[in-house]
């Protein structure tokens, strides 16, 4: 938990060093994700050609491997996608329009193998943050701060919830819902900034009217996964809510935007040039408002008035335990697209074949395997950059 919040606090000050020896460090903890044969290319790629679109391409794989290809939640995703908008904001020489398309070839590249393999798909929203992150980075380079402002506030919640709920998740994994796009949840916040950000680029910058509805699609297929996600880990814990659980849940909707936006107040207030603290309502930078504090304000307040909170076993905590169940059902609705695999005509089943064949070759090939070197991983991958930039310095 300490860890989580520390890595959510530096994703601004974090120099590339740093980030260059926590990446190094990471992946040599984690040695059952991203394979041998494509984490050590992608390493050296990352040391030699620093801030380039296809290096940062090339390592988000070995970020999110074991949540997105394996399927598997790794040890803590909030760590990696933290990792991950941290190397996209110090990649100045990286193109915005070029991370896009790596992004969403790679979400339509997922989704469809899941549907063709009738598997159930991994943690793509994962990857919200890093497309958010893009947007930000874009929207400075062209000097739209109000669309970067809007883009970083969803970034900054969004990792916020993901550290809520990894620091939290094993007790009350209840708090999973908090990223979902319904209200009064966070997650319709983050989607809802998200868009419209993405829109603004769209109608702002020329050559961004294609990509900007692009990220907005994008966008709204992460929250279809986080609705798919949340129906696993529901139909994985069958287990009764407990009150506990419901009032932390009522709580995060409640505090967790007015939170993370005072918390960081400063910074949007630099880059937008507006001191941002929406108790009431969230703007979008384009006139938009969304009234969804206000909404929740006013019912928290019916609800002390009324239902006397502090019964425990009654009023909301108990319909909301019954409710929250009921929701698991529902979400686990979605499941049916990857029932079975869908019936297609002879051409395409002897293209996939085909496809099927090479890649089956492909994994035959013996990868190097790795000894542990889990206890000085800090002084093999310092070594590994010092050969490096020593190497650079010759040469140059």
């Amino acid at each position: 938990m300490v860890i989580c919040i520390a890595a959510l606090a530096a994703i601004l000050v974090l120099s590339p060093a740093v980030l260059a020896v926590a990446l190094g460090v990471i992946i040599a903890q984690d040695r059952d994700a991203c394979p041998a044969v494509w984490t050590v290319p992608a390493l050296l790629l990352s040391v030699l050609f620093p801030a380039h679109t296809f290096v940062l391409l090339a390592l988000l794989p070995v970020l999110f491997w074991s949540s997105l290809v394996r399927r598997r939640d790794g040890a803590c995703p909030s760590i990696m996608s933290t990792l991950a908008v941290s190397l996209i904001w110090h990649a100045p020489l990286a193109v915005p329009a070029e991370l896009v398309a790596g992004l969403g070839g790679a979400v339509c590249g997922l989704v469809g193998w899941s549907v063709l393999g009738a598997v159930r798909p991994g943690n793509l929203g994962l990857l919200r943050p890093v497309l958010l992150m893009v947007l930000v980075v874009a929207a400075l380079a062209e000097s739209l701060a109000v669309c970067a402002r809007i883009a970083l506030e969803a970034l900054l919640l969004d990792l916020a919830l993901l550290v809520l709920a990894a620091a939290l998740g094993r007790r009350f994994p209840v708090l999973a819902v908090l990223r979902l796009p319904f209200p009064p949840l966070p997650g319709l916040v983050v989607l809802w900034l998200g868009v419209h950000a993405a829109l603004g680029m769209a109608a702002g910058v020329e050559g961004w009217s294609v990509l900007g509805v692009v990220v907005a699609l994008l966008l709204g297929l992460l929250s279809l996964s986080d609705i798919l996600e949340v129906g696993r880990l529901f139909f994985l814990r069958r287990e009764i809510v407990s009150g506990a659980s419901v009032l932390l849940l009522g709580a995060g909707s409640l505090l967790a935007p007015a939170l993370v936006f005072g918390l960081t107040s400063p910074v949007l207030h630099a880059m937008g040039g507006e001191w941002v603290w929406p108790v009431w309502s969230i703007g979008a930078g384009d006139g938009a408002h969304l009234l969804l504090p206000a909404f929740i304000l006013t019912g928290a307040g019916i609800w002390i008035v009324l239902v006397r909170p502090w019964r425990v076993m009654g009023g909301v905590v108990q319909a909301a335990s019954l409710l929250v169940p009921a929701l698991g059902k529902l979400l686990t609705i979605g499941d049916g697209l990857f029932d079975e695999a869908p019936s297609l005509n002879w051409t395409l089943r002897r293209v996939i074949a085909g496809g099927r064949l090479r890649l089956r070759g492909l994994r035959n090939v013996r990868a190097p395997v790795l000894p542990d070197l889990r206890q000085g991983a800090v002084g093999l991958w310092l070594v590994l950059l010092g050969l490096v930039l020593a190497v650079l310095g010759v040469m140059t």
